[in-house]
């Protein structure tokens, strides 16, 4: 197991045995919190990335981070990769009945299922498929780059735009699109929040643990886990993320936040 592997297992496991004594049940789940998420079943283990007992661990720590950040409940949230939800069922009981929730994703099993699960009880939150070529979550060559892919959505739609585990999973030429994109579909004074594996370029700050072991590209810019699979994890150096903001118009609120044995955490605002 890597450096990193080992942070993050550590991590989790400390986060899930907080989440068991803070909210006791028998089945160690951390319901109760609100009465909306309680309402939507668990999806199939099948759907799930990364361990099963950690779904809520990481779901409830993005809802703390995102609140920090300066997510509302009247928001218009868009969620970037969503996944099977593990957010956006929190969500449901935090935004507003008339705040918009659009989540859209690669994957069209997990899409189908929140569509299935959580639209009917939830019809504010929307999920779409976005069928993209990703070497990790959806490697059929035939499908469209995601470097030339626009945001299903009008310019200037949403006030918060949440990217968790995104940015670790996308190649320089998709992030940076991805960036740009999330500028466009953001109000004025909206809210970008995004995690990301930061790469120190100075020394003067946080490199997340684990970076030093994988494969650094010969711009220095970023660096990838593994060749044959470059999706599967990429860092990114903390110049090229300010860089790639910037240039997308976003104004990252500093500092970026050092994830330790979390993802790193990049707010930044749409001037």
């Amino acid at each position: 197991m890597t450096t990193l592997n080992k942070v993050r297992a550590y991590g989790t496991s400390i986060l899930a045995r907080w989440t068991r004594r803070a909210h006791p049940n028998p089945s160690g789940r951390p319901t109760g919190l609100w009465a909306e998420e309680s309402r939507i079943p668990l999806p199939p283990r099948s759907l799930l990335v990364g361990p099963a007992e950690h779904f809520d661990d990481v779901a409830l720590t993005t809802m703390g981070r995102m609140n920090m950040a300066g997510l509302r409940p009247d928001h218009h949230v868009l969620d970037v990769g969503c996944g099977v939800g593990r957010t956006a069922r929190y969500l449901c009981g935090y935004l507003r009945s008339d705040a918009r929730y659009e989540g859209f994703d690669v994957r069209d099993d997990v899409v189908g299922w929140c569509r299935d699960e959580i639209t009917p009880l939830f019809p504010n939150f929307r999920f779409q498929v976005t069928p993209l070529f990703n070497t990790s979550y959806a490697r059929d060559p035939s499908l469209p780059s995601a470097s030339e892919f626009v945001f299903p959505y009008p310019d200037e739609t949403f006030d918060f735009v949440l990217a968790h585990s995104v940015y670790t999973h996308l190649q320089p030429e998709v992030m940076t699109n991805y960036l740009r994109q999330t500028g466009r579909v953001l109000r004025h004074g909206g809210i970008s929040y995004s995690t990301w594996v930061v790469i120190n370029d100075d020394g003067t700050a946080f490199s997340h643990p684990g970076t030093d072991e994988m494969h650094r590209d010969a711009s220095g810019d970023f660096a990838v886990r593994a060749h044959d699979d470059p999706d599967d994890l990429i860092a990114y150096s903390n110049s090229f993320v300010r860089q790639a903001h910037a240039k997308s118009g976003l104004t990252i609120v500093e500092p970026i936040h050092p994830g330790f044995i979390l993802q790193d955490v990049v707010v930044a605002m749409k001037s």
